[in-house]
This record gives C-alpha cells, structure tokens and sequence, in this order.
C-alpha cells in the first residue's frame, strides 16, 4: 500500500473563521483565477496612478529629471516614461539587436551593455510590435502587465497546494501590492521571469518534470537566476529518493534527471552565446560587472562566486562587514527553521532556500536588491502573517506605503 507523500499534502493549518477576512468574504463570489485577477487588476490602478504622478512630476521639471525624461523621449509621453532604466537595454535589444562589439572605455574596461539583458522578453516584444504596429514601449509594457497577471496566477496556485484560500488569497494580494509591485508593469523583464519561475515551481510540486523543464529554460533566457530551479529540482528529488524512494517510478526519476540536466544547460549557455558572438571571452560576465565599478568604486578582474556580498560590506563597513555579512544566513537559517515557515512544505522551503543562496553567491547588492527578492513572495504567504487580521493589514498597508517610497526613490530618482 503507498502512503502519501506528506509534502504533496494540502491542508489549511488555521481556521480562517477565527480569523475572518472580508477580502476573502469577497473573493468566494468568483472562481478562484478571477479573484486573483481583480486582485491584481486593483493593484494595477494603485501601481499605474503612482507611476503617472511621477512621470507628470519628470514631465514638469524636465531640467530636474532629464536623465529620466529626456532619455524616454518627450515625444513618448507616458510610456516613454515606463521603459527608462533598464528597460532602455531592452527596448534597444527589440529594435536593434545585441551589439557585436562590446564597448570600452579609454582604458579597455568594458562599459554596460545589452549582453547583460537575455533575449526572450525583448523578442517577444519585438514581434508583437511588429505584427501590430504599435510603439515599443507600448508593447514593452503591455507584455510585462500581462505577464505580471499570470505570475500572480501561478503563484496563488502553488501557494493553494500548501495553504488555505485564505493564505493563498493573501500571500498573492501582499505579492501585487508589494514595494515593487509598480515592477510589473514596466519595461522589464521581471513580471515574465517570475511566471517562469512559479510555473515552475507549481510544476516541480506536481511532479510534473517536463513542464518544469520548459519553464526553466526558457526562464533561462528571460532573466538570470533559472539555475535555482534546477537546484531546487535537484534538492526535492535527493529527498524524495531518500524518503520516498518505492513511490518514486523510474520514469519520474528519468523525467526529473533529463528536466534538471537541460534547465542546468540552459542556465550556462548565454555567456557561451555572447562570447561566440562578440569573439570577446568572459563577455557576459565582464558586462554584468561593468556596473559594479559605480556601486564598489573598482571592477574586479576575475569574478569569485560568494565574494560579492563580502567585497560590498567590506567598502562600506570595513571588516565589521564581513560579521554583518556572516551574520545573514545565520539568521535565514534560525528563519527558515520556524514552525510556520515548515508548514509551506519542503519543496516551497527548497525554492526559497535556493533562490537565497543563487542571491548571496552571484549578486552584488545594490539598489536592484527589492527587484530581485521579489520570488521570495512565499516568505510572507505564511499563516502567521495571512491569518492575523492586524498583522496583514500592516504588511498591505506597508506594501502600499513602500511601493510610494520605491517609485519615487527607484524609478524618478534612481535605478531599481
């Protein structure tokens, strides 16, 4: 007789009556996709309405805000203003290609460059803009919305496997009200990595390791940062083989070696296609370090994997940082280990763990640090924060008051 696997088991640790919620009381009228998309249709007023009191603000104090506004172009108003930043790299990528040459300064130093922007997002702009004629940051911002809809679909799914409506509701609702909610909607590539990376995961809990391959390569291609699918992949089935192993087929063993094996390939192979096509070895990485020089005032010559966080605290804090640095993922791990975090299930629990270690070994923190934590929504889906009246109107309420401070600070002012 097979037992069930006690992580692929949904159970609804606390009584939502005692803790009850009107959006909840609400969102029942509706099948539970269209709760989730009047949610973050909602969030979407809150998000665009902020973004065009900003770009009104840019509009008006052209002189103030000409890196914003003028780099935009004037003549393209609204969303011009929404595909500034980073989003620039893309839109160039979508109408004009990634350069076959990279840029250097006088002294040889490689600049910032598209290489660092992977091609997915700024394609599939670039084909609907064609079919439809319309502008591309028009289309740029149109698929990120789109995009941003079905991530949150993807998360509210996943999260319904592991907690109750009431949970799930809510983890999705503090996701689209976020500090950097309004990043759904702009010319970045984020919303559609995200999709990837939920379906993903709503895949591997599943057990559905084909679907899961797909999603991961082509997230591979969309953002940085698909490899923790594979690794998360990679942790689920060790402990399903050492726990489970009878109620493991071959077959899905199989299916789950070849998923991790093509999502690990595609996850190396962009640098692989930027130095083939710019002839330049170590394309890719000497591009994305290229803004490091701002932030720590050098480029290093070589990249070391776990090294950012440390070189970081080090320029700011001396050799008090690497104790604060340290002092990290003690704290994720003291975290990881509470009793409501335990409850979303090892395999949630693997994703977010993953996703954490890919930040601390690659990523130097910086401003971009609230856009990158974003898949770490689970964090704040748990039952401690979603069942406790006051405590989520807190984190809603702060989202909200955040993604004010984030739009002004990181989008008017400053790169996010």
């Amino acid at each position: 007789m097979l037992v069930p696997d006690p992580s692929m088991t949904r159970v609804a640790f606390v009584d939502p009556v005692r803790s009850p919620s009107r959006l909840l009381t609400a969102a029942q009228r509706l099948p539970a996709w269209g709760a989730v998309l009047v949610v973050y249709a909602l969030s979407r007023v809150f998000s665009t309405v902020l973004l065009f009191v900003m770009y009104r603000i840019a509009a008006t104090h052209p002189t103030q805000y000409a890196d914003k506004y003028v780099d935009a172009g004037a003549t393209k108003g609204f969303f011009g203003f929404l595909n500034v930043w980073d989003a620039r790299f893309y839109t160039s990528i979508a109408e004009h290609g990634y350069p076959h040459v990279l840029p250097v300064s006088a002294s040889g130093a490689v600049q910032p460059n598209a290489w660092a922007f992977l091609p997915v997002f700024p394609w599939c702009v670039r084909i609907l803009a064609q079919i439809t004629g319309w502008d591309t940051g028009a289309v740029a911002a149109g698929v990120a919305t789109i995009f941003g809809a079905l991530a949150a679909l993807a998360l509210h799914r996943f999260l319904s496997l592991r907690v109750d409506a009431l949970g799930a509701l809510w983890g999705t609702t503090f996701f689209c009200f976020g500090a950097m909610g309004f990043v759904l909607e702009v010319g970045y590539a984020e919303s559609m990595f995200l999709f990837f990376l939920f379906a993903g995961l709503l895949a591997l809990m599943q057990r559905r390791y084909v679907t899961l391959m797909w999603c991961g390569v082509l997230a591979s291609f969309v953002r940085p940062g698909a490899l923790v699918l594979a690794l998360t992949l990679l942790i689920v089935v060790v402990h399903r083989f050492w726990k489970h192993r009878d109620e493991f087929p071959r077959a899905e063993r199989a299916a789950a070696v070849v998923a991790g094996l093509a999502i690990g390939a595609a996850g190396l192979a962009w640098p692989l296609v930027a130095a083939a096509i710019t002839g330049e070895s170590g394309a890719y990485l000497k591009t994305e370090m290229s803004w490091w020089k701002g932030v720590i005032g050098y480029t290093p010559s070589h990249f070391v994997p776990l090294s950012p966080w440390f070189l970081m605290a080090v320029r700011y804090l001396g050799i008090a940082g690497i104790i604060v640095v340290l002092g990290v993922p003690a704290l994720y791990i003291w975290g990881m280990r509470k009793p409501s975090l335990r409850r979303l299930g090892f395999d949630i629990r693997a994703f977010l763990t993953s996703y954490s270690l890919y930040l601390f070994a690659v990523f130097l923190p910086q401003q971009s640090l609230p856009r990158l934590i974003m898949p770490l929504a689970p964090l704040i889906a748990v039952d401690s924060i979603t069942h406790q009246r006051a405590i989520r109107r807190l984190v809603l309420a702060s989202g909200m008051a955040l993604q004010v401070t984030c739009v002004v600070i990181m989008w008017l002012l400053g790169p996010p």
